[in-house]
């Protein structure tokens, strides 16, 4: 076992502020005056707690530090109205961080699926037509994209819908399935497809196995 000893007070020895910068700066023959310079102490460490917050400016915009009040007003610079004050820190830098990614490349898959996982924290399966083909070997779709999460994560229903249809491009339609786990079976209940399905059947197999899926109108 080793032992570290540390003589003084830890806290000012790691300030950037260390005690005297401010009578410091006093011409010499002022600091012979104990009235003076005692209020100039007050000031200084009146002073001390406002340079660090000038100092530290810069940190404000970066979500990896900054406050969790700065954090939900960082959130409505994207538009996307998702990060709830009740999360826990970690996680609202979490979302928050996957929500300035995705912005720059909003209309993608890539884009949606960040922030999907990042709201749900689970892996989230996206099914949809795009592609780059050469000419006339572009495979026949029905131009629907499928979603399919773990959980709404903190959304409710509603929210997750209107999240991911804002996500999708408009001349797309959208079928969005929430897959639970076994033990949430009882609550499961299958929806009504949206519009743009027909009841076809195209034989494909889905994936879905036994787990229960709750499908969102």
């Amino acid at each position: 076992m080793s032992m570290v000893h540390v003589a003084g007070d830890a806290s000012q020895q790691h300030s950037p502020y260390p005690p005297g910068w401010l009578v410091g700066q006093l011409p010499v023959g002022m600091r012979d005056d104990d009235l003076l310079v005692r209020l100039t102490t007050i000031f200084e460490r009146v002073g001390a707690t406002l340079r660090s917050g000038a100092d530290a400016t810069e940190l404000v915009a970066d979500h990896r530090v900054t406050s969790a009040a700065m954090l939900q007003y960082q959130s409505t610079w994207t538009g996307l109205q998702v990060l709830d004050p009740e999360l826990p820190v970690l996680r609202q830098r979490a979302v928050l961080r996957a929500m300035s990614r995705a912005v720059p490349r909003r209309g993608t898959v890539g884009a949606l699926r960040l922030l999907l996982e990042a709201i749900t924290e689970a892996p989230v399966e996206i099914v949809e037509p795009g592609g780059v083909f050469r000419e006339g070997e572009a495979p026949a779709h029905d131009g629907r994209v499928e979603v399919r999460v773990r959980s709404t994560g903190h959304l409710t229903n509603d929210e997750l819908i209107g999240l991911v249809r804002d996500e999708v491009p408009a001349h797309l339609a959208l079928r969005l399935v929430v897959v639970g786990d076994a033990r949430d079976a009882q609550d499961a209940v299958s929806g009504p497809l949206d519009d743009a399905d027909d009841g076809h059947d195209d034989g494909h197999d889905d994936g879905r196995g036994d787990a229960p899926m709750k499908e969102l109108p």
